[in-house]
Parts: structure tokens; sequence; C-alpha cells
């Protein structure tokens, strides 16, 4: 069977945060940006790029978060979605391990989108399929540049100009925080090399959570090809972690506000 991005990819969105720097008991993904919440932006996105499996890993009212969702499915009833709760919100390998049982043994590979992070464009994702496919990678990490990259984990290469780490901003030495290649957070992954490596995690970092960011080094030890797709269009993966985030994205959109 020809690979197609429907018959084997599945989409797993992040949308367990509470966002508290929003000053708002509203989960984060459910603030709306255009009149729309931002989680329906990653879910559109998601099935415009042919994708129509979904797994949405909730948490911080989570009730909320499912209804808006399910509400959306009503009327995109081609996709099929599942939901996982992630009780404690001990970091994005954790959040991924939350739904192995449903997600190990469907789709040959996985895409992990963020709910927060509203603007990617379909085209994107059915590219990112495409160059895993072509290089024959385990893992895929989706890296744009920004003229201020504070706050953000940096691309780390070798010698041969290979991603070979991302060193969270905590973690990073004064060098490295001058890097302008970032981790946006989207990471696809070959589902069988994922399955078989993220249990090596382990949470030895300043804030004590299992990175997701930590496979790269754990894929490529184990030799393991890891690839990177440079997006040039950063307000694709622009986050939304406060209000004036949100005013500025609006903004940049188009959107008086």
């Amino acid at each position: 069977m020809t690979e197609t991005i429907s018959n084997s990819v599945h989409a797993l969105i992040l949308a367990a945060g509470k966002g508290t720097r929003m000053n708002s008991e509203l989960p984060k993904v459910l603030h709306e940006l255009a009149n729309k919440p931002m989680i329906e932006y990653v879910l559109e996105a998601t099935l415009k790029s042919g994708i129509q499996h979904i797994t949405v890993v909730v948490g911080h009212q989570k009730d909320k978060v499912e209804n808006t969702v399910k509400l959306w499915n009503k009327s995109h009833s081609n996709v099929k979605i599942n939901f996982h709760t992630q009780e404690q919100q001990l970091g994005t390998g954790h959040a991924v391990l939350t739904a192995e049982k449903t997600l190990k043994n469907s789709g040959k590979y996985l895409i992990v989108l963020l709910g927060d992070v509203p603007l990617i464009r379909p085209e994107t994702i059915s590219e990112c399929f495409h160059e895993i496919i072509k290089n024959d990678a385990s893992m895929l990490v989706i890296t744009t540049t920004l003229d201020d990259p504070a706050g953000y984990g940096r691309i780390i290469h070798n010698e041969k100009n290979e991603i070979c780490d991302i060193r969270e901003e905590k973690e990073a030495t004064e060098e490295e925080k001058q890097i302008n290649e970032i981790n946006t957070g989207v990471f696809l992954f070959k589902s069988s090399a994922l399955w078989k490596y993220i249990h090596m995690l382990n949470s030895n970092n300043s804030k004590n959570e299992y990175y997701l960011t930590d496979m790269v080094k754990s894929m490529i030890a184990n030799h393991e090809k890891v690839i990177t797709y440079l997006s040039k269009e950063n307000i694709q993966f622009q986050g939304i972690n406060s209000p004036d985030q949100l005013k500025s994205l609006e903004k940049a959109i188009g959107v008086s506000v």
C-alpha cells in the first residue's frame, strides 16, 4: 500500500496546560484568536493536511476542552478523535506517554502538535510527512529562526551541520543562547522508533520534567536518523502564553483589537 498521510499518520495534539500567564481559569487552548478557540485552528490544519486520526491530550478543565473538540468534530465527522488525560503536568514527553496504549499500534508515523500554537499550516504538516519518508528518518524536528530566540530551545548542530541536540534555554550556555534556530515544539516520529526509545527519557533537568526534545539525543545515540525541517515562516509557530501575546498575534494576522 502506498504511504499517504491519511493512512500513515496519527496526530497527537497537546492541550493539557492551564496557561497560568493568561490570568484566566479558561484552559489556554480555548482562548479565542479572531473569535475562534486556538485549538480549532490546529484541528483544522491537521484535517486539511489529510490526517484523519487525532488524539488530544487533555488535563486542566478537560471537560471544557473535550466539549469544544467534540462540537468541532460534529461538523467534521470524517475525523476520528480520541482523548487521553495527563493528570500531572510533567512535560511534553510525559504527555506523549499518557497516550501510548492508544497510539502504539495506530499509524506508522505520529506527529506531535501544540494546541496553543494555532497558525501552523496544513502544507507544512504534509511537507514534513514527505520529508521524513524521503530521508527514511525516525524523527523530524520542525525548526524556525527568530531574531529574538529567548525562551525557546536552541537547535544544536554537529560538524556536519546535522542536528545533534536541542538545548532548553535554562540548560543552554551563553554561547548556545546566541543560536537563533529554535525548536518549534512540533515533531514527526516514525512510531516504531518513538515507542522503542521514549521510555529512556528522564527528568534530570531544572524543571524535573520529561522533555520530548531529549528524544533527539536518545535517537541519535541508538543510530536512528534525525532530521530538521526549517520553516522560514516563523509566525506559524508563535505560541500564545499571555493576553499580550494573543493581541500581538491577532494584529499580525490583520485582526483589529
